[in-house]
């Protein structure tokens, strides 16, 4: 903020103009809450670039030139149109967001630049910090946009201005419905001063402020030193935050805001020491943020509700034989805005069946007769077709489902692994997969049979629908004689019964492997306490031991 050049203070005079269109809290989106620590993040940064240039960012030098490059990378990755306006002493960055109308503009602003003592962190990358997380939380959660949304950061401030006011006299303010400044956002003693240039603005802000518990104050003392007074001047609305300068703050303010009394809102004003941290009060600057975005989300983004649609069948399925046809209706249903015409159309109908509406063309709220037929060469089967509404505005899908002739439910059954080897007293577990093949899922209750005396076996779940699976459990006694079994793991379904077998081999089944020996193929060995059988003829050598050599033995 640059200094006052006159001393005393003005009169002022506060027009009760009317509320912005969109300005009040009903018709707006629930704003977000800006991170913090995102805020922080981008004012060390600018407490590094004044570190690496000088120790200071003041306009048109070079660190006031890298500060403008972080603020715009970071806006164009975010997918802003950014253009940088250059003028005597310095430059200004613009970024406009895509969407909503040009000549119904909210700008939000603040000063980039330092004064040469320092490297101007509250004074101004606090606002400037700000602004930047607010425009890329925008970018991120892109939401509908009644107002066009811009934002700026002015170089030259502190030498009167400049900035600011080169760009509305080059036609930067064309459109603007409301300008919104944010400089000193975060004095480490602050107080929360509301600018009150223009009655519905001042009030926006401050019910942000009571909603969260805290009082306010007019901002005067500040009139005419920031770039809100270049918009002011140019006929815009503005409004706009500020946590106070080198003035002291009362006791009467000290008690209702905290912080110290007869001591100033900001010590480092215009010096060398307004530097990141120590210099900036992260409540202040979370709150003010806060606000901010609140301010945009309540002026700029709306509730404009898409015209939009439900859509459905009822009843959703029939079952026909070749020459027959059915019936259902569609019903449209407006969730959103307006109503709209909807198109009716079907998708994915099988060869040999056609699908008409009367009407085929129906305003969103309305319904359809929909006649499925099937001809004498429609093939059985089970089928799905997708009820398409082609809206003006938006498309919608249900699904109708067909079936032809007399379609057998029925499912595939099977399990895997299909064999285990364990000791006596040891246990197995395999999976049962089931995949519906035609018609309907069915229940399926599972059973086992085949199961050697000592050896038990247990589903869970012991009943599934097919498409489902089960774990399966097999438990053998100690007392299990060695040998190979065969488990039939069964599916008994409510239309269809299917069975699958599961090989257990206990215990050691053949003499163990040795070396130096003729095997054939089918024999079966014992290797370290596992089971092997033989798939090709040979004779063993050292090396040839079954675990490594999968050519010649197929554990069990």
């Amino acid at each position: 903020m640059k200094k006052l050049l006159v001393s005393g203070l003005a009169t002022i005079v506060v027009a009760a103009l009317a509320p912005l269109a969109g300005a009040t809290s009903a018709q707006a989106v629930a704003p977000p809450n800006i991170p913090v620590a995102n805020v922080t993040a981008h004012l060390s940064q600018l407490q590094s670039i004044a570190s690496a240039n000088g120790g200071n960012r003041a306009s048109g030098r070079p660190g006031y030139n890298a500060s403008v490059n972080y603020i715009k990378g970071k806006l164009d990755a975010a997918g802003y149109t950014t253009r940088i306006q250059t003028f005597s002493g310095g430059s200004n960055l613009i970024a406009d967001w895509p969407g909503g109308p040009t000549n119904q503009t909210i700008m939000l602003g603040a000063h980039l630049d330092s004064v040469a003592a320092g490297p101007g962190i509250n004074d101004n990358g606090s606002g400037s910090s700000a602004l930047l997380e607010i425009a890329l939380t925008l970018a991120a959660q892109r939401p509908t946009v009644t107002k066009h949304v811009r934002f700026g950061w002015w170089g030259a401030e502190e030498q009167g201005l400049i900035g600011s006011r080169y760009y509305v006299q080059n036609g930067g303010s064309a459109g603007v419905e409301a300008y919104l400044n944010f400089d000193m956002t975060g004095s480490p003693n602050p107080g929360y001063f509301v600018y009150d240039d223009d009655v519905a603005l001042q009030r926006l802000f401050n019910d942000y402020y009571t909603s969260i518990g805290v009082q306010t104050e007019p901002e005067r003392i500040g009139d005419g030193r920031s770039d809100h007074a270049s918009f002011k001047n140019a006929g815009v609305r503005v409004g706009g935050v500020f946590t106070g300068a080198s003035e002291r703050k009362t006791a009467a303010q000290a008690a209702k805001w905290g912080g110290q009394a007869n001591q100033s809102f900001d010590r480092c004003y215009h010096s060398a020491c307004d530097t990141y941290p120590s210099n900036i009060n992260t409540t202040a600057l979370d709150r003010n943020a806060d606000a901010a975005a609140h301010a945009l989300w309540t002026l700029a983004v709306g509730q404009s509700q898409q015209n939009d649609y439900s859509i459905a069948v009822s009843p959703a399925s029939a079952t026909l034989q070749p020459g027959q046809s059915a019936t259902t209706t569609l019903t449209t249903a407006v969730t959103s805005g307006q109503a709209q015409q909807v198109s009716l159309s079907a998708g994915n109908v099988p060869a040999g069946v056609t699908v008409s509406f009367s009407p085929q063309t129906i305003t969103a709220g309305q319904t359809s007769t929909v006649t499925v037929a099937a001809s004498a060469a429609a093939a059985n089967g089970s089928y799905q077709i997708a009820l398409n509404g082609d809206g003006a505005d938006s498309d919608r899908s249900t699904a109708f489902n067909l079936t032809i002739g007399q379609v057998q439910n029925d499912y595939s059954f099977s399990v895997s692994p299909a064999s285990a080897s364990v000791q006596p007293g040891g246990s197995a577990s395999t999976t049962v997969n089931t995949q519906v093949t035609s018609g309907q899922t069915q229940l399926i209750a599972l059973t086992a049979s085949g199961a050697p005396q000592g050896v038990t076996v247990s589903f869970n779940p012991a009943t599934i629908s097919a498409g489902q699976t089960s774990a399966v459990s097999i438990a053998t006694a100690s007392s299990v004689a060695a040998g190979t079994y065969t488990i039939t793991l069964n599916g008994d379904g409510t239309s269809t019964d299917r069975s699958a077998t599961f090989t257990l081999t206990v215990g050691s089944t053949g003499t163990e492997w040795a070396p130096y020996t003729s095997y054939t193929a089918g024999t079966t060995v014992s290797y370290q306490g596992a089971n092997y059988r033989c798939l090709q003829s040979h004779t063993s050598l050292p090396g040839w031991e079954p675990p490594g050599t999968p050519a010649l033995w197929q554990r069990l």
